[in-house]
């Protein structure tokens, strides 16, 4: 059940059980005179993702629209995951692993901004601009937190999902063995633990 901390209007009707499976390839941003220019290779492909997942950031383009600053990017991400009960470095870790932060950054398969929304979840979460920061980091903060609360607060199981879908977790009892779903889990949790490093001295 969703925490009723969400506050964007659809999520407590959501079926998570509901969000299709897609296509990744090449990572595109959108240039000032609204053509795609593709900026990256990805990292890995996945045709499971049904937030986004497993794609590099798209670098900045000359010419290209401004976008906000990182660090601006991160102050939403902070107080987006206050709001709805998510740990910072979690959201922090998954915005950079999905984006690097890039509000401008597309997928081939049309996987959107931040968070890497597709279309399809980002409507069902009620993202109706998912180029705007605030939105598409509130709208993938809810999904990853109800990964959060189906999995028990695990949150590898709930980056896997994030990644893979819930389906692919659920049908194989643990992180499914797609290499880059693994890839994405890992590099995220390493984050994770340099973080938590950083905070303590070590």
């Amino acid at each position: 059940m969703v925490n009723r901390r969400f506050t964007l209007p659809i999520l407590a009707a959501l079926p998570l059980a509901g969000f299709c499976s897609v296509a990744h390839a090449n990572v595109f941003e959108r240039s000032q005179n609204g053509n795609l220019v593709e900026t990256s290779q990805p990292a890995w492909q996945t045709d499971r993702s049904p937030a986004g997942g497993g794609r590099y950031t798209p670098k900045a383009q000359p010419g290209s629209d401004p976008s906000p600053s990182q660090n601006a990017v991160r102050q939403h991400i902070q107080a987006t995951a206050a709001r709805y009960g998510v740990d910072r470095s979690l959201v922090d870790a998954v915005a950079w692993q999905e984006s690097r932060y890039n509000p401008r950054a597309i997928s081939t398969a049309g996987a959107m901004g931040v968070m890497q929304l597709m279309p399809s979840t980002a409507q069902q979460l009620g993202v109706r601009n998912p180029h705007d920061v605030e939105q598409n980091v509130a709208g993938g903060t809810a999904y990853l937190r109800q990964q959060l609360e189906r999995f028990g607060n695990n949150v590898p199981l709930a980056l896997a999902a994030y990644n893979a879908g819930p389906g692919a977790v659920l049908k194989y009892g643990g992180i499914p063995p797609y290499r880059e779903t693994q890839n994405y889990v890992r590099q995220i949790m390493r984050r994770l633990s340099a973080t938590s490093a950083d905070r303590t001295g070590y």
